[in-house]
């Protein structure tokens, strides 16, 4: 039972070698299950890509072709495109490959992750029980115990919460809050200087540059750090100082895109993705795209899509920005005006979405069910719950914030990951076991808590195996080529039945969508008359649209012209006089 717990000793002195990481055998091995899960998990979801992850390579490729002007842009953050436009700059990948760049950055930003989380992790161990604690009666799991659980843990949520699989900039977030909190565990130590804290405040400024939400989060950070200090005995004029220093290196990094958003909207901001969002959630503006002013109340709209239909309802939008899909590659501009405002029932609402949601995040495989009736079991005979050291609440203070203003608006399962994996280990760690527990029953436990997320890896993994080596399609190319054999080459304006937020073909194939019928509305056009569609798919054609290609077969009525694009599920339909000629083999 002594690999269950620490000893007295070894509590005592948490600089003793039981609160390091265990020896490099176990790690090794470890580390090297990540990789090739890791491979595995990024070979398989290579070409899988959200609307978000389009609107982000969009604006690495204009970065890396155009310049740093490119990436100011006041919905997506510019940290993610800028180290994806590195890859594309000095690598050239080929457009069918550049999903497959995105995600090896991602499975690279993946490993970095892990090793971030183990510097938390090491910090987490060597963090000391309250002084008033009972150690003869009840001691603290050991250290290799929780560097087991953190690292099963981190594997688990790899696949059912945050992985290399998202084109997104949230493993960017990730390393940064791990590293951010694990220098709040040294502040508290009483190892604050001068360079912890400026540490501190720039990955905070490059946590800002990552996602706009961490703007608010910083200052929790910073005021945790402050106080932190204080308890760990500096006086309050240096730990004001510091904290003065770690502000003025977080204001070096996130003032210059303040400043460029703020000169580029005509007002101050520090981005506008958190006033859209809380306006479609909490007031019930349009969601996403294509927001004309209602319902009243959400603002008057500087320059939307333009309507040019209304039965059904159709968007016009070529200019004047850029992308393959205008109104998702900068949705500030077109949702310029919104005025976000407080309602009662809508934050009610949202309150209640989001704890619906974090019960989905901790269902998600069973897995975390099983740790909690472990613990429950257990506990009735053999556990207890300790405490750490006085303030050390202070330095998860910023995972619950970042949980609760989530939970105001809108709550995924990549925003909350690294937050929500934190305080799931913090309250591990204070776990207390009893010095005379049944150490076949602790066994038990241990088994439990390792084998449950273990066993929902080993399903996921599998199933990852059967993908990789059923190979798939990959469509979004396939609509691509078919589309220049069909006549359509690069820069050519289409049309989308059904919404084009997630047509990667558009962007494979270098066409852009600029009209569109939403998917919203896609009913009542299946429903209208033969002489209402072709109403609309001639009004497409007359703003400047080729072709207009759509993925719902029961909208491509082959009465009215469409046909299926060769060897997919999409169809295309074009005025008559412009289907080009079969190319002769």
């Amino acid at each position: 039972m002594h690999h269950l717990r620490g000893s007295q000793a070894e509590q005592r002195d948490p600089l003793s070698p039981a609160g390091a990481p265990p020896k490099s055998q176990p790690r090794i091995l470890f580390w090297c299950v990540v990789l090739v899960l890791g491979l595995l998990r990024v070979w398989t979801h290579r070409n899988d890509v959200s609307p978000d992850s389009i609107s982000y390579i969009e604006i690495a490729w204009a970065t890396a072709r155009g310049g740093l002007h490119q990436i100011v842009n006041a919905y997506w953050s510019p940290l993610y495109p800028f180290v994806l436009s590195l890859v594309f700059r000095y690598f050239h990948p080929p457009v069918q490959w550049e999903s497959t760049a995105a995600h090896l950055l991602n499975f690279g930003l993946y490993l970095v992750s892990l090793a971030s989380f183990e510097l938390f992790l090491k910090e987490l161990i060597l963090q000391p029980p309250a002084a008033g604690e009972l150690l003869e009666k009840y001691l603290p799991a050991s250290p290799r115990i929780v560097w087991t659980w953190g690292n099963v843990l981190f594997l688990w949520a790899g696949y059912f919460w945050l992985g290399p699989e998202w084109v997104t900039p949230d493993l960017c977030v990730a390393v940064l809050v791990y590293l951010a909190t694990a220098l709040l565990f040294r502040v508290r130590r009483g190892q604050g200087k001068w360079l912890i804290f400026a540490g501190l405040g720039s990955l905070l400024g490059l946590g800002y540059l990552a996602k706009a939400a961490m703007f608010p989060l910083a200052f929790v950070f910073l005021f945790s750090a402050f106080c932190l200090s204080r308890i760990a005995g500096t006086s309050f004029r240096a730990a004001a100082l510091r904290t003065l220093l770690a502000t003025g290196m977080f204001a070096g990094f996130a003032l210059p895109l303040v400043l460029a958003l703020s000169a580029m909207k005509g007002r101050p901001t520090f981005g506008d993705s958190g006033s859209i969002s809380y306006t479609e959630y909490i007031d019930r503006a349009t969601k996403t795209v294509h927001w004309q002013g209602e319902p009243s109340g959400t603002g008057i709209p500087a320059h939307p899509t333009r309507r040019i239909f209304s039965d059904p309802p159709a968007y016009e939008f070529a200019s004047p920005i850029q992308g393959s899909y205008p109104p998702w590659y900068d949705p500030s501009y077109w949702y310029e005006g919104v005025r976000p405002h407080f309602v009662l029932k809508g934050q009610l609402w949202a309150l209640f979405r989001a704890a619906n949601m974090y019960l989905k995040i901790f269902s998600k495989s069973g897995a975390l069910w099983v740790v909690l009736v472990a613990v429950w079991v257990t506990g009735r005979k053999a556990l207890a719950w300790g405490s750490f050291a006085p303030g050390a609440w202070l330095v998860i203070l910023p995972s619950i914030a970042a949980l609760a203003m989530y939970s105001l608006v809108l709550v995924e399962f990549r925003y909350v990951a690294p937050f929500a994996l934190m305080l799931m280990l913090w309250t591990l760690a204070r776990v207390r076991i009893a010095a005379g527990g049944d150490p076949p029953l602790l066994r038990r436990f241990h088994l439990v808590v390792i084998l449950g997320p273990a066993l929902a890896v080993g399903w996921a993994v599998a199933r990852d195996l059967y993908d990789a080596m059923r190979n798939k399609p990959y469509e979004p190319w396939v609509v691509a080529r078919q589309l220049h054999a069909m006549g359509i080459p690069p820069r050519t304006d289409v049309g989308c039945i059904g919404g084009g937020a997630d047509a990667y073909w558009a962007h494979l194939a270098g066409v852009r969508i600029i009209v569109e019928l939403p998917r919203t509305d896609l009913s009542r056009f299946i429903a209208a008359d033969v002489e209402r569609r072709q109403q609309v798919l001639a009004l497409f054609s007359s703003v400047g649209a080729t072709a207009v290609v759509t993925r719902n077969a029961d909208a491509a009525d082959p009465a009215d012209g469409w046909r299926q694009i060769p060897g997919t599920h999409h169809f295309i339909w074009q005025q008559p006089w412009l289907v080009a000629a079969p190319e002769k083999k």
